[in-house]
């Protein structure tokens, strides 16, 4: 794994499109300040075959009020870890919003995009499906919106998106978020925090030893 080799290292798998890979990453951001890690962010496109215009939430889940139940679930689980969490009623597709993510990260502006990504759709009910809001989003968190506009027009990091989610796939990646540990252990899933700190210093006192 990349990363400080006196840390615990993750690599977390996540998509913008996935309610629980917001609620996960408040929790390892957590995790991050009290413990001794190195996290890794790492994408995986979860519904590919989401249509560029987007998809509607109930369709998805067969029904409008089945739908309305998982709002309502999601934003309690949200809101247990300080989020305000919306489920927009169209699930856009993401492939998008991964390419900027992978440009803002290979000019030093990962961390503040990946945050505000979250934030856009799932807070302020943004179009993370739509280039221009990307670039809108990258400006508020301080990334280079001229390039990223040129970046996405080009389809610079599309490949690369395709084939870090094939390989994560080869690698029994699932669903979104997977954490996986040095030396191999994975959660799957927003865990509550007590067992990714449970885990964490397990791990930490194995390495110790």
């Amino acid at each position: 794994m990349d990363g400080d080799a006196t840390k615990l290292g993750i690599i977390a798998y996540s998509d913008y499109v996935c309610p629980w890979c917001y609620i996960g990453l408040a929790r390892v951001e957590r995790l991050r300040r009290e413990c001794a890690v190195d996290i890794t962010w790492r994408p995986f496109e979860l519904h590919p075959e989401t249509p560029r215009t987007g998809a509607r939430l109930d369709g998805r889940l067969g029904g409008e009020a089945r739908a309305r139940a998982y709002r309502d679930n999601i934003g309690q689980l949200a809101a247990a870890s300080g989020l305000t969490l919306r489920m927009p009623p169209v699930i856009a597709n993401s492939h998008l919003a991964l390419e900027a993510a992978e440009c803002a990260r290979e000019h030093g502006g990962f961390d503040a995009y990946h945050a505000a990504l979250f934030r856009a759709y799932f807070e302020q009910g943004r179009d993370i499906g739509d280039a221009e809001t990307l670039c809108e989003v990258a400006r508020e968190a301080g990334v280079d919106d001229q390039g990223l506009r040129q970046a996405l027009a080009d389809e610079r990091y599309a490949a690369r998106i395709d084939a870090m989610t094939a390989q994560a796939r080869e690698d029994a990646v699932v669903s979104t978020p997977t954490f996986i540990f040095s030396g191999g252990f994975r959660l799957v899933g927003a865990q509550d925090y007590e067992v990714f700190e449970s885990v964490t210093r397990r791990l930490l006192a194995r390495a110790a030893r």
